[in-house]
């Protein structure tokens, strides 16, 4: 058992490695391809009018002049010793920025899960309870609608109602904490959606299996046989993805802090991809690219965890 666990953890990172160096491979290829040149960029913002002799200068002076693999070797080298460079927009050291906003990121991405935990539990359940099948239906029709709705448009709609329209929030200098529960709900109907019809299947197939038969003889409740059987039950086979859906939940967020204005990590990706700068775009995508892929890990295991249990069961 032991050793299983370890070739299939050491083969998870394996995966781990072979996947941050395509994504980082890949954000170099496509920089180097983009029509917009770093160089020229970064000349024309410190510069204003620059020559072609102070832009090629320039392109020396931050090695853009060398081979793209030669490049995307002196950055490796220098993220193993935890230096990710200078920011060009701003001159602050890349580690600095990512810091400081990516924990805010983290902070929406945790009230999201909390709040999509919290909403597929209630409203499963209760719609189990039920004797009717009317909620039922009408849950499924809700979930189809918030599956359907882009998260970007449902946060335009929801800033435009409540912060513009109702006054009720603010459209700028959201930086507390409480400023991230706006993001948070508009990230979490996508998800809550997608997971009530698949808690709601696991609980129904749960209920027909022969121990709930059994159980019912002997005279356990309903609301017994949900919250101490059914429903941890139903959910272990739902945790993997619901930890898959937390790393779509951090892409999801870098566009839609965007749209709240918070400082978040998404927020430094849209404006360093506008200014071109390579050094904070290569240090994004490849902490993006980590979280997104440690969550899909963690994933994979627990349901390595699971399977493993059951067979020895």
């Amino acid at each position: 058992m032991k050793q299983s666990m370890k070739k299939y953890i050491l083969k998870k990172l394996i995966e781990l490695i072979f996947t941050l160096f395509f994504v980082t491979l890949l954000s170099f290829l496509l920089m180097r391809l983009s029509a917009v040149d770093p160089a020229t960029a970064y000349a024309k913002r410190m510069i204003g009018s620059p020559t072609t002799e102070q832009i090629e200068a320039i392109r020396i002076q931050l090695g853009f002049d060398k081979p793209l693999l030669i490049q995307y070797g002196s950055w490796v080298i220098d993220l193993l010793h935890f230096d990710l460079g200078t920011s060009l927009a701003n001159g602050h050291e890349v580690w600095k920025d990512i810091a400081t906003a990516f924990p805010k990121t983290l902070g929406i991405v945790f009230l999201a899960s909390v709040f999509q935990i919290i909403t597929i539990i209630v409203l499963s359940c209760t719609t189990f309870l039920l004797p009717w099948k009317i909620p039922k239906n009408a849950l499924q029709i809700i979930c189809i609608l918030g599956v359907s709705i882009p998260s970007f448009y449902l946060a335009t709609v929801y800033l435009d109602f409540f912060a513009v329209k109702k006054s009720l929030i603010s459209v700028t200098g959201n930086t507390s904490f409480l400023s991230y529960i706006s993001p948070a709900l508009c990230i979490g109907v996508f998800g809550a959606s997608f997971y009530i019809p698949m808690l709601m299947d696991a609980l129904d197939h749960e209920s027909n299996e022969d121990y709930a038969f059994y159980a019912r003889c002997r005279g356990l409740s309903e609301s017994r046989l949900l919250f101490y059987h059914f429903l941890p039950r139903a959910a272990v086979g739902l945790i993997p993805n619901f930890l898959q859906s937390i790393g779509l939940a951090l892409a999801n967020a870098t566009v839609i802090e965007q749209i709240f204005s918070i400082p978040g990590f998404g927020y430094l990706i849209v404006n360093h991809v506008l200014d071109r700068d390579t050094p904070m775009i290569h240090a994004e995508v490849f902490f993006l690219a980590l979280a997104i892929a440690l969550c899909n890990i963690a994933a994979d295991l627990i349901q390595w965890a699971i399977q493993i249990k059951k067979e020895v069961a």
